[in-house]
């Protein structure tokens, strides 16, 4: 349904080329039966860094921006990342798009609401075990999201990084990146389009859809989520860390979030890093990701947030 609408969907901020591999597995029980794998890299730390990946059905275990180099952001810190919906160590890797082995249980249950819930459940059980101290989250486009989700939900996040997240709306978002996308001549019917795909998913109770590497739950919730909303729920610390020439989220809808958000708050910092993309790359294509991820460790240093 729909699957000629010209979707221009790239949420795969943390996310490269390569593979890496995560610490060992564990599993955790759903209640519908099935298991949530994670990964937790411990080192009998008193502080919990959780990383959440973008929107790619593609393992998290082999992901190496996250497992090579934000792991590294506080040094120290137990690391803990955590499947999506049917996805192992054991699906195979696909660094230019989603892996051929993403399963049919993944189109059928993945959303942003989903991870929410998985991520609440580990982190629940791991600080019941760890009795961590200080928990700090980032997330990486989709990953942005469901990190501000589960931060809306907890009273003991000690900071929250969200890193090219967008802005309020999904759909302004993917209407941003239409226009970046397509030329003029065709943007007008290719979002007249999109719109009314959105309003047949949101008035819809189930629909049989896949399209753009996602099925109906993940369009609904995406759909669904008020962003600021969500943000402005957290009392944590909380840094939104946006990309200059992000052809994914709008740049601008970022800003214009982060500042109607300090209107009400004092908990919030906006970071624009200017001259790179949605994967912070430079012009020549060279990663900037040391360079984010310093400026993101000297922010959590002046909130005292540290290894123990």
């Amino acid at each position: 349904m729909n699957k000629g609408i010209p979707v221009a969907l790239c949420m795969l901020a943390l996310a490269a080329s390569g593979g890496a591999s995560a610490a060992g597995s564990a599993a955790l029980p759903r209640q519908d039966g099935s298991s949530i794998t994670y990964y937790l890299d411990g080192n009998g730390s008193r502080t919990l860094l959780v990383l959440m990946q973008g929107s790619d059905c593609n393992s998290v275990a082999h992901n190496p921006v996250i497992n090579e180099q934000f792991s590294t952001l506080l040094e120290g810190a137990d690391v803990l990342t955590v499947e999506k919906y049917g996805l192992t160590r054991a699906t195979a890797w696909n660094p230019a798009g989603d892996s051929p082995d993403c399963p049919e249980s993944y189109f059928s249950h993945d959303s942003p609401e989903q991870r929410t819930r998985d991520y609440l459940q580990v982190i629940d059980a791991l600080a019941g075990q760890h009795g961590y101290e200080q928990l700090v989250l980032l997330g990486g486009s989709e990953g942005a999201v469901v990190a501000a989700l589960v931060a809306s939900r907890r009273e003991d996040v000690s900071a929250l990084v969200t890193l090219n997240g967008g802005g309020r709306f999904f759909h302004d978002d993917v209407l941003y990146s239409m226009a970046r996308e397509l030329p003029p001549a065709a943007l007008d019917e290719a979002k007249a389009g999109f719109l009314g795909f959105r309003d047949s998913v949101m008035n819809a109770e189930t629909m049989d859809l896949r399209m753009s590497g996602h099925g109906f739950r993940w369009w609904k919730s995406m759909f669904s989520l008020d962003q600021r909303a969500t943000l402005q729920q957290v009392d944590a610390p909380l840094l939104i860390v946006q990309a200059e020439r992000d052809e994914s989220v709008s740049p601008g809808l970022a800003r214009e979030q982060a500042e109607q958000l300090r209107e009400g708050k004092s908990n919030v910092d906006f970071l624009l890093v200017e001259n790179v993309d949605h994967k912070f790359r430079d012009d020549a294509g060279e990663s900037r990701t040391d360079a984010v991820i310093a400026s993101v460790r000297g922010w959590l240093g002046q909130q005292r947030v540290a290894r123990n």
